[in-house]
């Protein structure tokens, strides 16, 4: 992502870098989910496609797509990665 080039550890690193992500965007913004794959054999792997919109309307060049790593005792998040789209092509 060349937006977001810095990696984030720990529960409250994320908040901070989500919460700053919130302050930036207009309030009617939405990230839409257009696919979540979990993986079936149970190896605690999520996936997502994803894209954004404001106002309803989808804004060109903000798509990506996203992996996870669960803990499976707790539910809990281990790590993520997102990949967004190129904003030049």
């Amino acid at each position: 992502d060349p937006v977001f080039t810095a990696s984030h550890q720990g529960k409250e690193a994320l908040r901070a870098h989500l919460q700053q992500n919130d302050d930036t965007l207009p309030r009617q913004s939405r990230i839409v989910l257009d696919q979540v794959v979990i993986d079936r054999r149970g190896q605690g792997t999520i996936a997502t496609e994803w894209h954004l919109k404001v106002g309803g309307v989808q804004i060109p060049n903000l798509r990506g797509c996203a992996m996870y790593t669960v803990d499976r005792p707790t539910g809990l998040l281990q790590t993520g990665y997102d990949v967004a789209e190129a904003p030049v092509k």
